[in-house]
């Protein structure tokens, strides 16, 4: 196998929500698709790495089957032992180029290439488009992430005074090493933005031998040839604005907005040119999801005291979404509530569902949290939760998490916890002891 930079700089992956084949599915059915059920779908990851995003998925999935390539072996090794432990057998996981699939792979209802498109030599970017047309199932949803202008141009600055920088310094470690001493000097947020980041970012996204931005309708283009066509961004707030854009359709339109936004990022959904979408869409059609609260969202509050009433229900239950029918007492009327979800869902306060991700939502006797929570706690305080989040833990939480494996009441897990030499006394465990359970069960980290 060549040399390849992931093995000497390791890169962290996470779970993103927006590649979720619940968040594909839910865009898909917002302009009419029908696509594969989330719980009994198949999912292909190009550059899965270490399996951060995939392996989640799998696990809360079982139901589903998942293929995982990259090209570096030492990410794709530390994927296959954290597969293994979890004893996940619906997950298949490879060093190979994206363009050695084989025909006994067969087709795939969701695509994942988050990270990818950019950093990819132009006739890899061509291929990769290629096994979307060519793998995607009829009513299949493809998720494509990538660096767009007008916005990237800053980074692209920094990025081209850097390169000039280190060239000739060999070795990642005196590469990044060069290129933070010149980043602390210059002059700017956008400098002072990428001296934040860790280093297997800046190595690998910034001073990599490729970085390829490009402008939306280039992109559009570049699908289009491949008989795609595009259905919308995984953040479906972002295909929405208030103001007025002189389009004339729905490419144009996204390409405006990016003008508008100064977008330097785009997560886009694909689909087979033929499938026909419907882009009228208004309020009427918010009855087919589930919602819950993006905390991101920006809306003004207290103006409204039925927006209120929902918002707060939505605040209440999450991360995890509500079905439509649970929140039509907190609005008055299915109309009323159809109204105030689309605005919220276009002003990206909340976040849209076709699958109601399964946990236990209570604490009971011998509470347990999920396989994959607890093996991730035992490396640090990083874990993912059943709607695909990450949830960062505190030192105590991260203790008890591990002791949440179903055999211990709370009398037994307060005895555990006060056995650590750092810990208070089992009385003062104890007393915050019902509250500390009931919060990992609200973040959706307990399983039945």
């Amino acid at each position: 196998m060549a040399y390849n930079p992931y093995d000497q700089v390791s890169y962290r992956t996470f779970p993103r929500r927006q590649t979720h084949p619940n968040r594909l599915a839910a865009v898909a059915r917002l302009f009419g698709m029908q696509p594969a059920p989330v719980a009994c779908c198949r999912v292909l990851e190009l550059g899965c790495g270490d399996g951060g995003n995939l392996l989640p998925l799998a696990y809360h999935l079982p139901g589903s089957r998942f293929l995982g390539i990259d090209l570096a072996e030492q990410p794709v090794a530390a994927a296959r032992r954290a597969s293994a432990a979890l004893s996940i057998g619906n997950l298949d996981l490879r060093v190979a180029d994206l363009r050695d699939l084989v025909p006994g792979d067969g087709e795939f209802d969701y695509i994942l290439a988050h990270g990818l498109y950019s950093w990819i030599p132009a006739e890899v970017r061509d291929a990769l488009l290629a096994v979307c047309r060519e793998r995607l199932s009829p009513n299949g949803v493809a998720f494509v992430s990538y660096n767009a202008y007008p916005g990237r141009y800053p980074r692209r600055m920094l990025r081209e005074i850097l390169l000039q920088h280190i060239h000739g310094i060999g070795g990642p470690a005196a590469r990044i090493a060069a290129a933070r001493r010149l980043l602390a000097q210059l002059p700017g947020e956008e400098a002072a933005a990428l001296l934040e980041q860790g280093d297997d970012i800046l190595f690998h996204d910034d001073l990599a031998p490729i970085n390829h931005a490009l402008w939306f309708h280039e992109f559009a283009a570049h699908a289009g040839r491949h008989a795609l066509q595009y259905l919308g961004e995984a953040d479906p707030h972002e295909m929405f604005d208030p103001r007025e854009i002189p389009a004339r359709d729905v490419l144009e339109r996204e390409q405006y907005l990016d003008f508008l936004k100064l977008r330097r990022f785009r997560q886009t959904l694909l689909c087979r040119a033929e499938v026909r979408l419907t882009r009228e869409i208004d309020a009427h059609c918010m009855d087919q999801f589930l919602f819950s609260e993006n905390p991101h969202g920006r809306r003004v509050a207290g103006s409204d005291p039925v927006v209120e009433a929902v918002a707060q229900a939505l605040r209440d239950t999450s991360p995890l979404p509500v079905e439509f029918a649970e929140l039509i007492p907190y609005a008055g009327s299915c109309e009323a509530l159809r109204e105030i979800l689309f605005a919220l869902m276009i002003g990206g306060c909340v976040d849209l569902h076709v699958y109601d991700f399964p946990c236990e939502e209570a604490v009971t006797e011998r509470p347990r949290a999920s396989r994959l929570a607890r093996y991730q706690a035992a490396a640090g305080g990083n874990v993912t939760n059943a709607c695909h989040i990450p949830v960062e833990l505190d030192e105590i939480a991260r203790r008890l998490l591990i002791l949440l494996d179903g055999t211990r009441t709370v009398g037994q897990l307060a005895r555990d916890l006060a056995a650590h030499p750092a810990a208070p006394t089992r009385k003062e465990i104890l007393r915050h002891l019902p509250d500390s359970l009931d919060w990992l069960a609200r973040m959706a980290l307990l399983e039945a």
